[in-house]
């Protein structure tokens, strides 16, 4: 929705620019000559940008016949009719690939989007603008969970059958969260643990399930808190001491949940760390 939204405010806005200031220079003055090779240059790269992006959306944008409308708009002295004509145009398409892909009928859609630009409140039928979109929010937070299921549903299963492998191992241990784990190195008895408002200096590796690392500590400690991580991670830091290392399976929903996070981690990932606590530092300590 956001994709849409910004997109349409894009081309409004340009065409806004072409409608505000088309026509040709009648009284151009040869000492601006430079500005507008600096303007013209930097204007293009951008739009090169943006035509970059609709291409990869699927909206396929031809560079010369976009380069003609641009000069064809400049030439001409601002026609209203024909700028509203355009800016809907574009506005429809961007939209209908939108309705398209959420499988939403254009019919109802345009009659809803018509009420709405004309402000015809009594297509509310008593709903208050408040009601509508707060209906809209959740409708489309359920519509999108419902499309990171069908795309990368199968996540889950994978993580549960990895999970339960995992779980034949010698030594591995299990929790009431369905975090999985083994102690690799143990740690010195009577060994500091931490506690939720410490501080934990820490090495790691962390793996998805087919044994892709997304990320690691290099060798280098890395200090953070105890509670300023994914919840797996907490989990299992209560469960150390210093010295400790383990391995441990964090299933996605003590880990990034049904969004998962950057281009690594996909939605449902049950991901595999081995940590090795170095250092607890006591909350009050870690404050000063």
């Amino acid at each position: 929705m956001k994709k849409i939204f910004s997109a349409v405010l894009g081309t409004a806005m340009m065409l806004g620019m072409v409608a505000c200031n088309g026509g040709n220079s009648q009284s151009a003055d040869p000492a601006n000559d430079s500005l507008g090779m600096a303007r013209g240059y930097m204007i293009g790269m951008q739009m090169a940008q943006q035509l970059a992006m609709a291409n990869a959306q699927g909206m396929a944008m031809d560079t010369t016949m976009f380069l003609k409308g641009v000069k064809d708009g400049m030439g001409k002295s601002a026609d209203s009719a024909q700028y509203a004509y355009l800016a809907g145009m574009l506005t429809g398409y961007q939209i209908g690939q939108s309705l398209n892909e959420d499988k939403i009928a254009t019919g109802t859609f345009l009659k809803a989007f018509e009420a709405g630009i004309k402000g015809d409140t009594a297509f509310l039928k008593g709903w208050s603008q408040d009601d509508m979109q707060n209906y809209m929010q959740k409708a489309e937070e359920k519509l999108q969970a419902k499309k990171m299921e069908e795309k990368y549903g199968a996540n889950k299963e994978k993580g549960l059958k990895f999970i339960e492998e995992f779980k034949k191992e010698a030594g591995v241990q299990t929790t009431a969260t369905g975090l999985a784990y083994k102690v690799l190195t143990p740690a010195k008895e009577g060994a500091k643990k931490p506690q939720p408002q410490d501080r934990v200096k820490v090495e790691y590796k962390g793996t998805l399930i087919d044994g892709t690392e997304f990320d690691a500590s290099n060798g280098e400690p890395v200090e953070f808190g105890v509670t300023q991580v994914i919840p797996g991670w907490t989990e299992m830091l209560l469960l150390m001491a210093e010295g400790e290392k383990v391995k441990v399976v964090i299933p996605y929903q003590l880990a990034y949940g049904e969004q998962g996070a950057g281009g690594d981690i996909e939605p449902f990932a049950t991901l595999v760390f081995e940590v090795t606590l170095l250092q607890v530092i006591p909350g009050e300590k870690a404050n000063q």
